[in-house]
Parts: structure tokens; sequence; C-alpha cells
């Protein structure tokens, strides 16, 4: 008889592995709390001119499986070809001038960060190596793109990460999906359902009672499933609020989880009238210092989205904001930028939309980032409980690309392979 594997989590993550272990002969149930699948994928088809993405939406590079799938699925990748602008405070495109993205010192701190001996948080880092007012500048650009590109905890995050993906910046060619990452979360769904693999959306799991070679998943509503194995892809914003209970407790697992780092995001997506920034032909990647600091265009031509991205200090305040007083500060921020008159800019506005993901009652962030010591509280979560119990998603991924779709996918795979090597009968 063939064995069963209960998938707690319908993003990217346990589609693959619902996929990898169906064409192995396992029986899948897969069980979202969400009313759809694509977890941290939010492609939105309604209210916008185009397609447009709340969550996840670009392929950071030459990445294996994400390129894999996109062409087994028959997606068209749609180069980026971005340009990016950093612009001091009180300055916009008009007067930006051609600068280097960190300043001048970024040199001579990716030479600092490449010959650390021994790890630390990059804030005790900045201390030590660039303290003073010399490098003042230095350090809050520092601290402003750990928080607000890799939603970092600067006490936590570990320097060590943080170069080995920095120095990468711009090595690689980046890609869209046309049409969006929905289409890779259907392609994938439809291989599920071809297989045989059963879904349970709107299904929120809240307690899984095991044993040595048996799970069973408690749903909100009560219902009960159960299987030989399972395989957790739940956030781990989830795992370390502790809203997932085992019993018996799997404690090292939940402390390991919760030395690992996460952060939140929240994504402005705002459709104008007009394109009055005038880049077609490529994307424009703007990093400032107003109180919505990120935005970039499309390089679709005449697209009239820009999308805004706030993470750190800055989110926290944004969203301590009433709704009108959000739509002022987007607003603000983008005529400040753009040498625009605010309410002019007002009146140009066709639909706003406002993704708080710490607020997704099943994501409760956005994605991983690494701590001092990561690798071990990932090894340790990594390992199966008893052969029954495994763990994956984005935030168990070793490799060039953290936080990604690539990282979800890859710890999705390898997580199926582990099963499917695990002796005993299917």
């Amino acid at each position: 008889m063939a064995s069963s594997i209960i998938i707690i989590g319908a993003g990217v993550s346990g589609l693959l592995a619902a996929r990898r272990l169906g064409e192995a002969g396992f029986i899948v149930t897969v069980l979202e709390a969400s009313a759809g699948p694509g977890g941290r994928i939010m492609t939105i088809t309604e209210g916008f001119s185009s397609v447009v993405e709340g969550g996840a939406e670009f392929i950071h590079g030459e990445l294996p499986l994400s390129i894999e799938l996109a062409k087994e699925a028959g997606l068209v990748l749609e180069p980026v070809n971005g340009h990016m602008v950093r612009l001091e405070k009180g300055r916009g495109l008009g007067d930006s001038g051609d600068r280097a993205f960190l300043g001048s010192d970024w040199g001579e701190l990716m030479g600092k960060m490449e010959g650390l001996e021994q790890d630390m948080p990059i804030d005790q880092f900045m201390s030590e190596y660039f303290g003073g007012q010399r490098y003042g500048a230095l350090r809050e650009s520092v601290f402003r793109f750990a928080e607000g590109y890799d939603l970092a905890d600067i006490r936590r995050v570990s320097t060590r990460a943080l170069y080995n993906e920095w120095v990468r910046e711009g090595e690689d060619e980046e890609y869209r999906l046309e049409g969006g990452y929905r289409g890779l979360v259907d392609f994938l769904v439809g291989e599920c359902l071809r297989l045989g693999c059963r879904f349970f959306f709107s299904s929120l799991v809240k307690e899984v009672a095991w044993e040595p070679g048996k799970a069973e998943c408690v749903a909100a509503d009560g219902e009960r499933y159960t299987g030989s194995g399972l395989v957790v892809t739940a956030s781990l914003g989830v795992l370390q609020a502790g809203l997932l209970r085992f019993s018996p407790a799997v404690d090292g697992h939940m402390e390991a989880a919760s030395r690992l780092g996460y952060g939140s995001v929240v994504k402005i997506l705002i459709e104008f009238r007009t394109a009055f920034w005038e880049a077609a032909g490529q994307t424009l990647f703007v990093i400032s210092e107003e109180d919505i600091p990120t935005w970039w265009t499309q390089p679709v031509q005449g697209s009239r989205l820009l999308t805004g991205w706030l993470a750190g200090g800055r989110m926290q305040a944004f969203l301590r904001l009433g709704e009108a007083q959000r739509v002022d500060a987007c607003l603000r921020s983008l005529a400040h930028i753009f040498s625009l008159d605010a309410e002019a800019l007002r009146k140009e506005v066709v639909v706003m939309r406002i993704v708080d993901w710490a607020a997704h009652p099943s994501v409760l962030g956005g994605y991983s980032y690494d701590t001092v010591g990561a690798a071990d509280a990932r090894a340790q979560l990594s390992a199966s409980v008893e052969g029954t119990i495994w763990f994956a998603g984005e935030a168990l991924y070793e490799g060039i690309a953290p936080g990604t779709v690539e990282a979800a996918l890859t710890s999705g795979q390898e997580v199926a392979e582990k099963i499917i090597a695990r002796p005993g009968p299917r």
C-alpha cells in the first residue's frame, strides 16, 4: 500500500514537494489555510489595467529551478533591464547625478566585510569598523539597505551573509514572468492534480498529534487528516508565533526556528493615468530617503504602475497611520522623488492597493534572513522528527538566492527527495 504524506501549505515549496512525492507514488494531501494556493505569491488580475504582483515579483538571476519550471510551464521570461538610482535627502531624480549605490565608501566596506574572521551582527560590525562621523552616511545607507532589502534586524543579521548576497548584486540578469508568478503556481497545482494529490483550502491546521510513522493534523474547523508522514511548509512567522502546536512537542525544532531571522514588508501598488516617469523600456529602481523610500517602474511600454516597497522602522511608522495618512505619505514621497506637486499627483491616481504581509494570517511577514549562527539552526530544523515530520520553506534554503521563490522551490524539492530516500514501503 502506498504511503500517505500530508503537506501543510500550498506555497511553491509545498507544491513542488507534493508534485515530486506524487511522481514517486505517494498519496499526497495538501492542507492550505488560505482560500487558494500561492503562499507569498499574490498575482493580482483585477482592479488594475495589467497584471501586478502583490508578493514575489522577480527571478533574481539564472536560478535553475525557477528557470526550468518556467520553461516547463511554457511561461515567458521578461528581462528586467533595471537601472538603480540612490537619492540623497532633498534630491529628486532631476538632480540625482550618477551616484554609486552606497556611495564612495562601498569598496572599503566590501573589503572589510570580505576579510571578517568572526561573524557578527551588522550593527556591531559597522560600529567596530566604520564608527565615527566620517562614516555616518555609510552606516545609515548600510542599515537602510539591510532593513529595506533584506528585511533584517540590524542587531541580528549576519554580516557574512549580507556580504555573500551584496557582492553578487548586479552580476546576473533578472527576470519577470509574463503574466505573473501565478502562472507558475497554476502549473504546479495542475501537475499535482494530475498525479492524484488532494487539496483542501481554507483548512487552517492548528495542531499536529504524532508518533513515529503517523501524523494527524487537526484543522480549525475540526476536520482531521492522517498520514504516515508530514511536511510542514508553514512560514517562519507562523512557527515563531507558536500558531502550530505539536503533541508531543518538538521543542528542539521550534527553538531552531526562533534563532532564524524573519522580517516583514509592505508593498504599495499605484496605477496612474499617465506614466509621468517616462522610463519606458527599462525598470527604474529608486532608493531615496523619503517616508516610502523604494519605488520601481515596469519595463512594459505604456505601463502606468509604480510599486513601492517598505520595511524596517519606516514600515512600522507607516502602519501606525490611518488610511488617508498612508495615501498622503505615498504621494508625498513620489512628489519629492519626481519633483511634482503632491495634490496634482493625487488627481492622477487610478487605483491604489497596499499589501501588508505581516497582517496576512497564514504568512505573518515577508521572508527570512540569516542571523549569526543561522546555518546551525537551519541544520537542526531541516532534520526530520523521527522520520515522521519534516520542515521545508525558503527559510531552510542553503544557496546563493535566499529569501526568494527559488529558495522555497529548492527546499520543497530537497525535502521530497529525503522522504523518497527513506527506508520502508511506499
